[in-house]
């Protein structure tokens, strides 16, 4: 209902231009008072206008085609001169029943109001036609945006089926080592497990978790990381508390720590640092994980899991955001960093909401 009022009012409004232009060419001549100009402009626009609306379903039932047709201009020719031809009949009829004079109509005059018929064709087929280019336009983007959406969904639930087992036998790992080494802590270590279970099966049609979630979870597995490397893994959190204002990528920050965690703290036997920094900065939330290591690539442990976590944060962060996220990576001299930046949560709204219009 709401698009046929709409279509109305999108003629209503094509056709109040040419009701005006044809009061000023009447008013023009100094031949017709207002009133007459008025009432002739009625009576030809008016016509015209009404005439249209057999056009509009010709032109829905034979839409512009995406290449040259021959057949399709041949029948735009025989339509324009059978609405050329109606129309005049039709001011015909209306001077003979309103004026009562036909000899004003002569053989010069059904010609020029035929080929202003052609004319009139041509406006109204043309606008007809734009505007259900432009409105299959906008239906194919919000139909490839669609499919966008649900290609990006389908790959962050790919992501998420690697990513589940991968954490999970990580931690495993490192169970194993407690219950071996510290049988006391094993008890503690299985609860801090079903928690962070828990948190790794949550269902979340969003695509999105609370920072605050995400943190809570990376501060339980450095908890238990720290139970299996005791002193040799030392942490430095470091984040605002307007940091927690914002929606992330389950397993984001947790990724990045992890990586940190295996290379920089698994490999030496003396152990290392992680810090965990974070700033709001022109809205947006960067969050950086750097560790004392040689890195990833300058101790020879280029794993796959590592590229994998890396890959799987940069593509999450991209099918939330868009291209206004982005993960940097970066080999310093005293270590491996790598950090995420989450766009303002205002500044994205409206942008999805200028893409959606």
């Amino acid at each position: 209902m709401r698009a046929v009022t709409r279509r109305y009012l999108i003629g209503f409004a094509a056709w109040l231009p040419f009701f005006l232009l044809w009061t000023g060419v009447a008013l023009s001549s100094g031949m017709v008072s207002l009133r007459e100009a008025l009432g002739g402009a009625f009576v030809s626009m008016g016509s015209a206008g009404v005439l249209a609306i057999p056009v509009w379903m010709a032109c829905e039932r034979w839409p512009w085609p995406s290449g040259f047709q021959l057949r399709f201009y041949a029948l735009q020719l025989l339509l324009a001169f059978f609405y050329g031809l109606t129309w005049t009949i039709a001011l015909f009829a209306l001077d003979y029943l309103f004026i009562g004079n036909s000899t004003l109509w002569s053989g010069a005059a059904w010609g020029r109001t035929l080929l202003l018929g052609f004319w009139l064709y041509a406006v109204i087929a043309g606008m007809f036609h734009a505007v259900q280019t432009r409105e299959r336009l906008q239906e194919k983007e919000t139909l490839a945006a669609r499919a966008e959406a649900l290609v990006a969904a389908a790959r962050l639930e790919a992501i998420r089926a690697r990513l589940n087992p991968h954490f999970l036998f990580n931690t495993l790992h490192t169970l194993a080592a407690v219950v071996k080494f510290r049988p006391a802590l094993a008890e503690n270590a299985i609860e801090r497990l079903g928690d962070m279970l828990r948190y790794t099966l949550k269902e979340n049609p969003r695509g999105l978790v609370e920072f605050s979630e995400e943190y809570e979870f990376t501060r339980q597995y450095l908890a238990f990381e720290q139970l299996r490397f005791e002193g040799r893994l030392v942490v430095h959190l470091d984040l605002p508390a307007d940091a927690f204002d914002y929606d992330v990528p389950p397993f984001a920050l947790q990724t990045l720590v992890e990586n940190a965690v295996h290379h920089a703290i698994a490999t030496r036997p003396e152990g290392g640092s992680v810090w965990i920094t974070g700033c709001v900065k022109d809205g947006g939330l960067q969050v950086s994980v750097r560790d004392d290591g040689p890195g990833p690539a300058l101790n020879g442990s280029t794993s796959p899991s590592h590229h994998l976590g890396l890959r799987s944060v940069r593509e999450r962060l991209v099918a939330a955001f868009g291209a206004t996220a982005e993960l940097q990576v970066q080999h310093r001299q005293d270590g491996f960093e790598a950090s995420f930046l989450i766009p303002n949560p205002v500044a994205e709204i409206e942008t999805r909401r200028e893409v959606e219009s």
